[in-house]
């Protein structure tokens, strides 16, 4: 049986304790806590249906308790837009109607609770993914291995085009994977090298989602000291899709070329 993460728990003390006005339901399917912590998609296409990323259109969801802390299977949630602009359907499906840019939020409701918000970005359609910057580096690390062989930014930018002019296309996401000589290196594999999102935060990621310039970014850490002692390229891609099919020009390609620095 699937149990509630220990912040629903400790939201019920916080419930009883607000006074005898609360009236918390002992009924299995009674709802007394909702969890809204995560979108199909961080943006919905003006005009289009909210999608996944295989490009299926996907409700929204959240997941009800019950005062035992257990999920209710098929809960009564409904979802509400706070701002104009988009429907969302009695089976949660969100559409974009007549916002065609800007951000809107939308809550889960259920038994006279509200979740948190969650916010939606309203994009485009995008026609192109390309390097912005440079699309090659050359980093010189350093022995033994230190949390300084990281690779300089890689930036791509997703736009469309409006009247022959580039504009970016912010919520999508971009995902990104290295290769080493041919092989591509799993996420989970961190023993050559792995992609993250910043060199200061060095949390592993491969997803990005686009910022409001369209941009999209990431850096490689490399791990001197399983690299080969001669000089040698890592390979890394970047993909963004719309609908399930690849945006023109990905993936993008970036090679970070290596070797040792030179002995001072």
């Amino acid at each position: 049986m699937t149990r509630a993460p220990r912040w629903v728990a400790a939201a019920f003390v916080v419930a009883a304790g607000i006074g005898a006005c609360t009236d918390v339901g002992t009924s299995p399917d009674a709802i007394v806590a909702i969890a809204f912590d995560t979108l199909p998609y961080p943006s919905v296409v003006a005009g289009d249906t909210m999608r996944d990323s295989l490009g299926h259109a996907a409700p929204l969801s959240a997941v009800a308790y019950n005062a035992a802390g257990d999920v209710i299977a098929n809960p009564a949630v409904r979802y509400l837009a706070l701002d104009t602009g988009v429907d969302i359907s009695a089976k949660g499906y969100l559409v974009a109607t007549t916002r065609t840019s800007g951000t809107v939020r939308v809550v889960a409701t259920a038994a006279a609770l509200q979740s948190l918000q969650k916010t939606v970005t309203v994009t485009h359609v995008p026609s192109k993914l390309a390097v912005s910057g440079a699309a090659a580096d050359t980093l010189k690390y350093a022995l033994p291995d230190a949390s300084s062989n990281v690779s300089k930014v890689m930036t791509v930018k997703l736009t469309r085009d409006s009247a022959g002019t580039a504009i970016g296309v912010p919520g999508f996401l971009v995902s990104w994977y290295a290769t080493f000589r041919g092989q591509t290196i799993n996420m989970s594999d961190t023993t050559l090298a792995s992609l993250w999102d910043d060199a200061s935060s060095r949390h592993a990621s491969i997803v990005d989602t686009t910022s409001t310039d369209g941009s999209a970014s990431r850096v490689l850490r490399i791990r001197s000291n399983s690299l080969p002692a001669s000089a040698d390229s890592f390979m890394v891609y970047a993909t963004a899709r719309y609908r399930g099919v690849a945006v023109a020009g990905s993936p993008v390609k970036f090679v970070i070329h290596f070797r040792p620095k030179t002995a001072r």
